[in-house]
């Protein structure tokens, strides 16, 4: 991976964990002020009482997923940086055989081995964590599948209801609404992350 694509994954993470943070505070506030509603009304919004509950623990899982996801970042974006860091070393000591006999310096030829077995290494690594944070990624996707469900239920829910429907709508639809944030915002960074894991594939 080169310098730039490491800063695109370095900018794609930022903006995410910023644009997941906002969304996911919005669910939670949305999923909480429906079940105030529904605790309000008692028995007369029972049904979209379950959908309710379901909407604040999806949003938990949402959450949860999130921050996994997010925990992965770091320790990609600092093996990646060694990755470039050991290519460089074994890249000088490359162009210092060039100039002088292999037989000569044997030391140069052990060392540049050393750091390109580092790199390999590296690179393994960083294709391991790449392969959890796609999995992670996914994970949130799931969520974000299991949440539009819930929020097609408590789309029904609110209009069979005689009581508050047009809050509950309200609801649903804003509900709908920052879910399409995450998964647009997921959507694109699962691209940027199987970019970046396919050109590290074809290094190894």
């Amino acid at each position: 991976m080169d310098m730039e694509r490491l800063m695109d994954l370095v900018d794609d993470s930022h903006v995410l964990n910023q644009t997941l943070a906002k969304a996911l505070r919005e669910i939670d506030r949305m999923a909480l002020n429906a079940l105030v509603l529904v605790k309000r009304q008692g028995n007369a919004l029972a049904g979209y009482g379950v959908v309710a509950q379901a909407f604040r623990e999806r949003a938990a899982f949402l959450k949860d997923a999130a921050e996994a996801m997010q925990a992965l970042v770091s320790p990609l974006i600092q093996t990646q940086m060694r990755i470039l860091a050991h290519t460089r070393m074994s890249n000088v000591y490359v162009n210092h055989m060039s100039s002088t006999q292999e037989s000569c310096c044997p030391s140069l030829a052990a060392m540049r081995q050393q750091w390109a077995q580092s790199t390999t290494d590296r690179e393994a690594e960083a294709r391991a964590l790449l392969e959890q944070l796609l999995h992670a990624v996914g994970r949130v996707q799931e969520g974000i599948a299991d949440q539009e469900y819930v929020v097609v239920n408590g789309r029904i829910e609110a209009a069979l209801s005689r009581v508050a429907s047009r809050q509950l709508t309200r609801v649903s639809q804003d509900m709908g609404t920052a879910l399409g944030k995450v998964n647009q915002a997921i959507n694109q960074y699962r691209h940027t992350v199987e970019a970046v894991y396919h050109e590290n594939s074809t290094r190894i």
